[in-house]
């Protein structure tokens, strides 16, 4: 009797902590459960937001693509001035938008690097092509070479390779020539940007993978480029490297393995 008396209060302090457990659990559920849907809500918006924007521009592009063309018929010179103008804005839009979606995905639990051998040079080829139509600045392509298969995103690295060019022509200057290069070596692939133009200040040198800066002479836009490009590298196993001097120049090399390894993800800084 007295071992059953004893029993009793511990048998229901037991089963009132286990009643409190369970409760704490449920609330814990449910506060995931709010978390989860916030994050997907949080996610989907960019996605809604970058295809409301991209679907009307990219018709407006491909119009002033097809009228820089000459399809329609001759232009004159301040006419082509116009329709170039146009691209050139639709085009940066259209980037932003982009830009907007991948942040979205890179910083999506569920986010996966499709792999696929891809040859770099058609590659950057086909990227600077693109470009060549909404960007006054010349884009020089040094290409040569045999044929460089490597595993990466196809996808995403042609974003990575337009953000490069697209940050040389945004940011540096009026009158610049930019040269793309494909380069090799035994380990690695490299692609780099060059330009002639003003180089970069010490402030926007350690801007340039900040989102959102707008500090320096930095130029409008969202900043989100760059940081994409350093993210997309890093996923490959690469790094993002800058050499850069004020009034002289920038250079930016895009450095890949060329056999994909997982990234070390507590590594040291990319750009140096």
């Amino acid at each position: 009797m007295v071992a059953t008396a004893i029993a009793c209060p511990a048998l229901a302090g037991s089963l009132v902590a286990l009643s409190r457990t369970r409760r704490a659990l449920q609330r814990t559920r449910g506060e995931l459960h709010r978390l989860r849907a916030f994050h997907e809500e949080r996610t989907r918006r960019p996605s809604v937001l970058s295809h409301e924007l991209r679907t009307p521009l990219t018709v407006v592009r491909g119009s002033a693509e097809l009228l820089l063309d000459e399809t329609a018929g001759p232009l004159n010179p301040d006419q082509r001035r116009f329709v170039q103008t146009i691209a050139e804005n639709s085009n940066q839009v259209i980037d932003m938008a982009s830009d907007l979606l991948a942040e979205a995905s890179l910083e999506s639990d569920l986010f996966n690097l499709h792999l696929e051998w891809t040859e770099m040079r058609r590659l950057v080829r086909e990227c600077v092509a693109q470009l060549r139509r909404v960007h006054t600045a010349p884009i020089r392509l040094d290409n040569h070479g045999a044929p460089l298969r490597i595993q990466v995103d196809p996808r995403l690295m042609g974003q990575a390779v337009t953000n490069l060019v697209n940050n040389a022509a945004r940011h540096a200057g009026q009158g610049v020539s930019i040269l793309v290069r494909v380069t090799e070596s035994e380990e690695t692939v490299s692609v780099s940007v060059s330009d002639d133009g003003t180089g970069m200040s010490e402030e926007d040198r350690a801007l340039l993978f900040t989102p959102f800066a707008t500090g320096g002479s930095r130029r409008p836009g969202t900043g989100l480029g760059m940081m994409i490009t350093q993210r997309i590298v890093e996923l490959h196993g690469g790094r993002v490297l800058v050499d850069t001097i004020s009034r002289r120049g920038t250079t930016i090399y895009l450095t890949l393995p060329r056999t994909w390894r997982e990234p070390d993800r507590e590594g040291a800084s990319t750009s140096e």
